[in-house]
């Protein structure tokens, strides 16, 4: 992923619903930047993958409620 755009700031909000002020969205963009760029420079081709400690069981578990 490359640099995050104003543009990209405003299709983000708009997709969870919320309202941007105009003055506010090179704040947004450069907090959203700082906030992935940890995420970008992550190889995760590194990670050891594992089996999901939490599994969803929808009948309710073991006392059937």
């Amino acid at each position: 992923m490359g640099e995050i755009t104003a543009e990209d700031v405003k299709k983000r909000a708009d997709v969870a619903g919320l309202t941007l002020r105009a003055d506010r969205i090179e704040m947004v963009r450069k907090l959203l930047a700082d906030a992935l760029r940890p995420l970008q420079a992550l190889d995760a081709r590194t990670i050891q993958t594992r089996e999901p400690a939490v599994t969803f069981d929808a009948t309710g578990g073991r006392d059937g409620r």
